[in-house]
């Protein structure tokens, strides 16, 4: 705000300073036209009459009406007959080239001054030439007390702004950097800031809100912290119970180790009790006929070919629990499980 008003001091200034100084320069001209006119008009008659004290009645009477208007005097034919000059009339001002016949004007110096010197024929100029001149210290002077004035409202303007601007930041700029602020520490995990509530505008209920943001953020947060610490506790449970479980798995896989090797045992025990009996039979037939002295040849022979028969049956299960892949369990009526290990 404060920018906008110093642009529009300093494009006042520069308005003032040249468009006002333009009218102004317009305007007097007008004015010391219509003078001038007025005032040749109304001393022919004086002039011609010689009435000079009229004349200089007429000079002084206008000088007063208008401020601006800094000197008068009649010329004719290189000469001064009456002027408002008491200190000495300027030679700047004689022979500078003025119209004879016509309303004129020009910007001529003089007295280290400037001026709007306006002429005018007397008679269409055989009774000589009235000069006006007009001082630029009066559209100065106004610009000035503009320009001056322009000054003071932009001053006044700016510390009226720098007033609100310092309202403005406490009303909004000051919660604002408080919200932020909050929001920072927040982000950082620090909820023991609570915002101020100042009124009941947009502002107020914008920190009310993020309040209440605050407090349910730090709700939610307890709310996961100790959800959080269950977890930790349930998986601290959840190890002990896996530890556990392959303690009983391997404890299983034990225990159906040693029931398989049981299992084994007995079906081995099993299927080669009856070739072993068999096998055990046949010798001991063998060997009875031996000590008895019977040598007939045809029952060693059979005798003989029990044993053999016996041991391949010994030899053949002895291959089936080499080359064993898959089993069943067979259940016999006293409750004894054994491994089957038949085609």
């Amino acid at each position: 705000m404060m920018l906008v008003v110093l642009f529009y001091a300093v494009f006042s200034i520069f308005f003032v300073d040249l468009y006002v100084k333009k009218i102004l320069k317009e305007e007097s001209i007008e004015v010391g036209e219509s003078l001038v006119a007025i005032m040749s008009y109304h001393i022919a008659d004086d002039l011609l009459i010689k009435d000079y004290v009229s004349i200089e009645k007429l000079f002084e009477e206008t000088m007063k009406a208008n401020k601006e208007v800094a000197y008068i005097f009649v010329e004719q034919n290189g000469r001064i007959l009456l002027n408002t000059f008491s200190n000495g009339f300027p030679k700047e001002l004689l022979n500078i080239g003025h119209k004879k016949i016509a309303i004129d004007y020009m910007i001529v110096k003089a007295n280290n001054e400037t001026y709007y010197d306006f002429s005018a024929p007397i008679f269409e100029g055989r009774a000589g030439m009235l000069r006006l001149g007009l001082t630029e210290r009066m559209g100065e002077k106004m610009v000035k007390e503009t320009i001056k004035s322009l000054i003071y409202i932009a001053l006044i303007t700016l510390i009226a702004a720098f007033a609100f601007s310092i309202l403005l930041s406490k009303r909004l700029v000051h919660p604002l950097f408080l919200l932020t602020d909050s929001a920072v520490k927040i982000a950082g995990g620090d909820y023991s800031r609570q915002i101020e509530i100042h009124g009941e505008d947009e502002v107020g209920k914008l920190s009310a809100a993020f309040n209440k943001m605050e407090d349910a953020v730090k709700i939610r947060e307890k709310e996961l912290r100790e959800i959080n610490e269950e977890m930790e506790t349930v998986n601290i449970k959840l190890h002990e119970y896996i530890t556990e479980l392959n303690r009983t798995k391997d404890e299983l896989v034990k225990s159906k180790q040693d029931a398989a090797v049981v299992q084994t045992a007995r079906s081995m025990i099993h299927h080669m009790r009856q070739p072993l009996t068999y096998l055990i039979m046949a010798i001991e037939l063998f060997t009875e006929d031996i000590q008895g002295g019977a040598f007939n040849a045809d029952l060693i022979q059979k005798r003989l070919f029990a044993i053999e028969e016996a041991s391949l049956k010994v030899s053949d299960i002895l291959k089936k629990f080499e080359q064993l892949r898959e089993y069943r369990i067979v259940k016999y009526s006293d409750k004894t499980e054994i491994i089957d290990i038949g085609e």
